[in-house]
C-alpha cells in the first residue's frame, strides 16, 4: 500500500523522536498526537512493563485511563488482551479480535460505557520478545460507527518495531540505573558482589564473582545462570526468617587446598519489585604459604605444613593429619628439603605469603 507524503512525513519526525526517549511517559507524548493523526482514531493508550519487575503493564493515557486504570483485575476477560496475546507484535482490528462475536456481549465494552467511554472500534498490539516475554502494548480507539480503514492498521503495524525499541530502551536505561545502584550500595564492603532476588534470580554480578564461582563450584553445583544452587536454598531460606538473622546463618566458608572462600549474605538497602534483594558478598583467603612452594608440596605435605604454622608439635599434627608420629617426621624433613629450609624457624620465616 502507498502512504501519502504527509503520512510518510508524520511517521519519520515519530521515529526520529523515537530514539532518544528515556521514560515510558516520554513514549507516550512522542506517539499519541501523531498517532492519531495517522490512523483518524479520538484516543490512544500505551502499555509498557513494569519497570520495577512486578507482573502486568503499566498503562499510559490522556483519555481513556478511566478503562484503563484498574484493568488488571479483568484483563482476562478482555477480548482484546485475549486475541492479542494469540498473536503478539501484530496489530489486529476490532474485527479480527472479535471472530463473529458481537462487541455489545463484550465485558470490554460496557466497562467503557460505564467509563464515560464510546468505545466503538480499537486497533491493538502486545509487544512480545521470546526471551524476555511482555514487553508492552498499544492500542487506538474510536468512537465512530465506521471500522477503522486497513490502511490506518498498517501504518500503526509499521510503526511497531520503533515502539518496541523504544520501549526496549527506555527498560535498558532503568536496569542499568539500577544495577549502578546496587553496585554503589555493595562497594561500600569489599569482595565480589553478588545480588540476588529472594527466589535467586540474579540481579547484578561482578566479574569478580564469577571468577571465583566458576573456580569454587563445579557446573553441576551451579544453575544454569550459574549461580551456586545451595545459594539459591539459602537466600529463599533467610527470606523467610523474621527479625535480625543469625550471624551463623549468614555466613559460610568452604575450604580446598588449604584456601579459603568466605561468604556473606545480607539484606541490600535496595527494594526491587517491593521485594528485599540479597547482597552476597565473597572473598577468597589465599593459603598462607607463599604460592611456589604450594606447588612444590603434595596435598599430605601441605596439611603438615598447616599443622607448623599452626604451631602443632610432631604428635599434635600426626593427629590433625591422622598420620603416625614417624610418618609425620619423614614428611616434614620432605618438606624442608624441597623448600631448602633448616627447620620450623626457617621454612615459617622464608614461607608465609607476601
Amino acid at each position: 500500500m502507498r502512504f501519502t507524503s504527509r503520512e510518510e512525513s508524520i511517521r519519520a519526525e515519530l521515529l526520529t523522536d523515537l530514539i532518544d526517549v528515556g521514560s515510558y511517559k516520554d513514549i507516550h507524548d512522542v506517539l499519541e498526537t501523531r498517532v492519531l493523526q495517522l490512523c483518524r482514531a479520538d484516543h490512544f493508550a500505551l502499555g509498557c512493563a513494569n519497570l520495577d519487575g512486578s507482573v502486568g503493564l503499566q498503562w499510559t493515557s490522556r483519555t481513556t485511563m478511566p478503562l484503563l486504570e484498574h484493568y488488571s483485575q479483568w484483563v482476562t476477560n478482555d477480548f482484546v488482551f485475549k486475541a492479542t496475546l494469540a498473536q503478539p507484535n501484530r496489530v489486529l482490528s476490532t474485527g479480527e479480535m472479535l471472530q463473529g462475536q458481537k462487541l455489545d456481549a463484550m465485558e470490554t465494552r460496557q466497562r467503557s460505557v460505564e467509563a464515560g467511554l464510546d468505545l466503538k472500534h480499537v486497533m491493538a498490539a502486545l509487544l512480545i520478545e521470546e526471551q524476555q516475554g511482555l514487553k508492552g502494548g498499544l492500542a487506538v480507539y474510536s468512537e465512530a460507527s465506521r471500522p477503522f480503514p486497513v490502511r490506518s492498521q498498517q501504518l500503526l503495524q509499521r510503526l511497531v518495531p520503533a515502539i518496541h525499541k523504544a520501549v526496549s530502551r527506555v527498560q535498558r536505561l532503568h536496569a542499568q540505573g539500577l544495577e549502578l545502584d546496587l553496585l554503589k550500595a555493595g562497594f561500600a564492603e569489599s569482595g565480589a558482589l553478588l545480588v540476588l532476588t529472594p527466589w535467586g534470580r540474579e540481579m547484578v554480578r561482578t566479574n569478580a564473582a564469577t571468577a571465583l564461582l566458576e573456580k569454587w563450584f563445579a557446573r553441576s553445583d551451579r544453575t544454569p545462570q550459574g549461580i551456586p544452587r545451595a545459594w539459591v536454598d539459602k537466600v529463599a531460606k533467610l527470606s523467610r526468617l523474621e527479625g535480625l538473622i543469625p550471624p551463623a546463618l549468614a555466613t559460610e566458608v568452604k575450604e580446598k587446598d588449604g584456601r579459603q572462600l568466605q561468604v556473606t549474605f545480607s539484606l541490600s538497602t535496595i527494594l526491587w519489585a517491593g521485594n528485599p534483594l540479597w547482597q552476597v558478598r565473597i572473598v577468597e583467603r589465599p593459603h598462607w604459604l607463599r604460592e611456589d612452594w604450594l606447588r612444590l608440596l603434595t596435598d599430605t605435605e601441605r596439611k603438615v605444613a598447616d599443622g607448623i604454622y599452626m604451631g602443632l608439635t610432631d604428635r599434635g599434627i600426626a593427629e590433625f593429619v591422622g598420620n603416625t608420629v614417624g610418618t609425620v617426621k619423614k614428611q616434614t624433613g620432605a618438606i624442608y628439603r624441597k623448600t631448602r629450609t633448616k627447620g620450623r624457624m626457617d621454612f615459617l620465616a622464608q614461607g608465609r605469603r607476601a
